[in-house]
């Protein structure tokens, strides 16, 4: 009956505290939501991505090759053990808008399952099925698509019969580079297999069996893949020697029935031409012997002479333009062997999932929320278990009589603790469990809402993430029951009897503010009580500006990371890379060049443009995984300047004169300063040295630049530049591409890369962090307004006698509240000024943990970012005084002051 009767004072305790217990459960609630939740983010997205991937079957590499992919490709793919499928593919210009990818289509395939998200896949030869980006240029199901390409397909006409998406592609907006038209794929299209004419495979699939169920952004996958691609590239070492001599000699084979046609013809022009020598002998001798003959007999046989003679003449004009016909027909094949003599050797391309547009866009995502999951939740949770420590040990400490009472009834230590523990847990437990459920179930749900117009993903699959929920349970448990703990071990060491006393309050001292007599002076007697007050309780003041501050730097950081996020391409796009588009050429001879420079200068938008070498090549570090980047030699040096501006973090202008400018990520990465040895492989796996002489600010990617005469020093090679670098006018989207179209329709150039895109990628990428960004802002600002509230409510709690005194004494209900709220303006003006240093090295030890290998993040917070959490948190301590002088008006005097008794 006795624990019966002490459980119900239990629960009696709660409803009577009810503001205080829901506060606490709030705190906690907030806390393990957003770190459960945003910590859980980043696996879900990744683990969402992975299951529809691995339930389409995505290939896990794909090899391309310039010159085409034969069986003997396939068999040697197929000796590491991979499931292999190859297929045909081909870009085509639509119009001067759509540049449609065809791949063949075999419903036996196992690899690359389309998923159907309108009508059907193919079943006819002439059907033919649709990339849903297609419906944005107006195609629905039974209409005609035109693919008027005799080279690649038998016929012409197909009817759509379905909208589809492909693993291979997961962004929305993304389906990679073409080499026709824009250079800009714009959607694909697949066209049953039987249509195809092309006498080899355009791309080989591979799947293998030790990644299969493997999660794709896993360092396990990554590591298994990086395997993998190695097998598979040293299988195919040999491969672009053996398939130039593979095409060469077929090519051999066709000109030889040419060339013995024209060594025949050549004989039979010799036997002919001899034939006719003989005849003009004979004529020669005729007419010498003409001269002997009797004056009759001349002029007789003078007519036949010079008949004969007339045909031997035109015989032999028929023989000299057989002669040149050969002649030509001779240089022609000539030209063309050495043409085939001269053929590249062909480049194997090997793309992972990673390398699939749209696949590291996405994992960047995650990877930044996972960045941000690591500093910001933590920092929020910490400041949320430090107030619910705080809350429970004063409320413990506000019932030593309580305490003092059971124990003098005979209630042992274990049974007391019983209540307080009992209230612990339970504020524990609902908080932690909600946090958790909802934290999961809401967070990622919301994050992905907000940014699925971006990618192709069949839904989000949620999961429960264990490790953030038991590091907040743990965690909280300590805050909760610790405090409770820690202020009952110390209670209850004590006597009744001293627990029954009222603790002595602290004596009043001078404090500093009195030696400044001036100001000192004229404050008020309310002023100056409430400087003595703060004062006073030091431990409350520190704990209120711990509180305040930590809420509101949370506010800063929330918006400051949007603020720094966004700003990578303002950073990187001007001041920096001052150009407008990269000209990729197919080589470097004069007659590309020059065919190249011809559109350039007839492009009216364009103001100045620039020869490059440009190459990726590898940095290969000891004990660390290979990295690319960009390197970038610029024929003229000096002009080199107006399009990338080189210059330090401090601004000091950097030269190419002495050696290579690496870019600041790479040289943090690896520990490179000005004056150490950089060595650099190139794609033909050459190594070369190169002694660095700057380290260069860069946020977007990484570039190693060298002069031509440094270049050509360290390679013993000539310069020959392969791109142009364009600076031009404001170029619209549809300019851009009439332009990249001209530029292609050359055949002498790669593709057009323009800068405005990939600012454009760059800016919707980071726009889908908004939705974190927000959602930390909102969690923070409710968890001030909660710190607020519970800190003043423990304040007038424990000097709700103080209050009442003055209240007997006269004060005006106004008054009183003033006697409170002067301490927490106070404590919010210095909380926020706290808070706004707190928020700014946060953001900063925020970016630092979400900077990428091929991205740096500069911190910039702007003046709106401090005035929202300013004001936020000035908003809520009035919210918080309003509330507080409504509770003073019906604090009840006379029971406040016989508390003791």
């Amino acid at each position: 009956m006795k624990n019966k009767t002490y459980l119900k004072a239990s629960l009696r305790e709660i409803r009577q505290s009810k503001g205080r217990f829901i506060a606490i459960t709030l705190i906690i609630f907030l806390g393990t939501f957003l770190f459960v939740g945003v910590k859980s983010t980043g696996p879900i997205l990744n683990h969402s991505a992975s299951e529809y991937v691995n339930g389409q079957q995505l290939a896990d590499l794909q090899v391309t090759s310039t010159l085409g992919l034969t069986e003997e490709d396939i068999d040697a793919a197929e000796k590491s053990g991979a499931h292999t499928e190859a297929a045909y593919q081909f870009y085509y210009a639509a119009n001067s808008d759509e540049v449609v990818q065809v791949t063949s289509y075999d419903p036996s395939q196992e690899l690359n399952q389309l998923l159907v998200k309108d009508g059907r896949l193919p079943e006819k030869a002439d059907e033919i099925v649709l990339d849903t980006e297609a419906k944005n240029y107006g195609w629905q199901i039974g209409d005609t698509f035109t693919i008027d390409d005799a080279d690649n397909l038998s016929d012409k006409e197909y009817t759509i019969v379905g909208f589809a998406t492909s693993p291979i592609y997961i962004s929305a907006a993304e389906r990679g580079y073409a080499n026709v038209g824009s250079g800009v794929v714009t959607y694909f299209a697949y066209v049953p297999e039987e249509q195809f004419t092309m006498e080899v495979k355009s791309i080989l699939y591979l799947a293998f069996d030790d990644v299969a169920g493997l999660e794709t952004y896993s360092d396990t996958y990554t590591d298994k893949m990086a395997a993998h691609q190695e097998t598979i590239e040293e299988l195919f070492a040999d491969r672009p020697k053996e398939r130039l001599a593979e095409i060469q000699q077929d090519a051999f084979d066709e000109l030889a029935p040419a060339e013995k046609e024209v060594r025949d013809g050549q004989k039979q022009l010799a036997d002919g031409q001899a034939q006719l020598d003989q005849a003009k002998a004979e004529l020669e001798q005729q007419q010498a012997a003409l001269a002997q003959l009797p004056p009759v007999q001349q002029a007789a046989l003078e007519g036949q002479l010079a008949a004969g003679e007339a045909e031997l003449t035109q015989q032999q004009d028929q023989l000299d333009e057989q002669q040149q016909e050969l002649t030509d027909a001779q240089q022609t094949l000539a030209e063309k062997r050495a043409e085939i003599e001269d053929l590249a050797e062909p480049t194997y391309l090997y793309n992972q999932r990673k390398d699939n547009p749209g696949f590291q866009e996405y994992g960047g995502l995650s990877d930044r929320i996972a960045a941000i999951a690591n500093v910001f939740p933590v920092f929020f949770f910490f400041i949320a278990a430090l107030i619910t420590f705080t809350t429970l040990t004063r409320m413990v400490e506000e019932n030593r009589k309580e305490i003092g009472t059971l124990k003098a009834m005979g209630y042992g230590k274990v049974e007391i603790s019983l209540k307080y523990l009992i209230y612990a847990l339970l504020s524990s437990a609902i908080g932690i469990i909600s946090g958790a459920v909802l934290g999961t179930e809401l967070l990622p749900r919301l994050i992905y809402f907000l940014s699925s117009e971006r990618y192709l993903l069949d839904g989000i699959r949620v999961y429960y993430v264990w490790s953030p929920i038991i590091l907040a349970a743990i965690a909280f448990l300590l805050a909760t029951l610790g405090a409770c703990l820690f202020v009952l071990i110390k209670e209850l060491r004590e006597k009744p009897a001293q627990l029954l006393q009222v603790r002595a309050p602290k004596p009043g001292k001078r404090i500093l503010l009195e030696a400044i007599t001036p100001l000192w002076s004229r404050l008020s007697f309310n002023q100056k009580v409430s400087f003595r007050n703060i004062f006073r309780y030091k431990s409350r003041m520190i704990m209120a500006i711990i509180g305040i501050a930590g809420c509101t730097g949370l506010m800063v950081a929330g918006v400051g990371l949007k603020d720094s996020l966004s700003a990578v391409t303002a950073k990187q796009f001007g001041p920096i890379t001052d150009y407008q588009a990269v000209v990729t050429l197919n080589d470097a001879k004069e007659e590309t060049v020059a065919a190249a420079e011809t559109v350039l200068t007839d492009e009216p938008l364009l103001t100045h443009s620039m020869l490059v070498y440009n190459e990726t090549i590898e940095i290969r570090p000891a004990n660390q995984g290979k990295q690319s980047l960009t390197l970038m030699v610029p024929a003229d040096q000096d002009a080199f300047a107006d399009y990338v501006h080189l210059k330090t973090t401090a601004g000091q202008k950097l030269s190419l004169t002495e050696g290579a400018v690496l870019t600041m990520k790479y040289a943090e990465l690896y520990d490179l300063h000005v004056g150490d040895t950089l060595t650099f492989y190139t794609s033909d796996q050459e190594a070369y040295e190169v002694p660095i002489s700057g380290i260069a600010e860069n946020y977007l990617g990484n570039s190693l630049y060298l002069s031509p005469t440094v270049y050509e020093e360290i390679t013993n090679s000539t310069f020959e530049p392969n791109a142009f670098l364009v600076k031009s006018k404001t170029m619209t989207k549809k300019q851009e591409e009439a332009l990249s179209t001209a530029l292609l329709d050359t055949d002498k150039v790669k593709n057009t890369t323009f800068l405005s895109t990939q600012i454009k990628m760059q800016d919707d990428s980071m726009g889908n962090l908004n939705a974190i960004v927000l959602i930390l802002v909102v969690l923070s600002g409710a968890l001030a307004f909660v710190v607020l509230y519970n800190l003043t409510n423990i304040n007038v709690s424990e000097r709700i006698r103080e209050l009442s005194t003055i209240k007997v004494l006269g004060f005006y209900n106004k008054e009183v509240t003033m006697y409170i709220v002067r301490e927490n303006i106070v404590f919010t003006l210095f909380g926020i000024l706290a808070g706004y240093v707190v928020g700014y090295f946060l953001t900063d030890f925020i970016l630092i943990q979400a900077s990428m290998e091929n991205m740096v993040f500069p911190l910039v917070i702007n003046w709106p970012a401090y005035a929202l959490a300013g004001g936020m948190t000035i908003l809520f301590t009035i919210i918080v005084m309003y509330v507080t002088h409504v509770k003073l008006t019906h604090v009840n005097m006379i029971d406040a002051l016989k508390s003791n008794e």
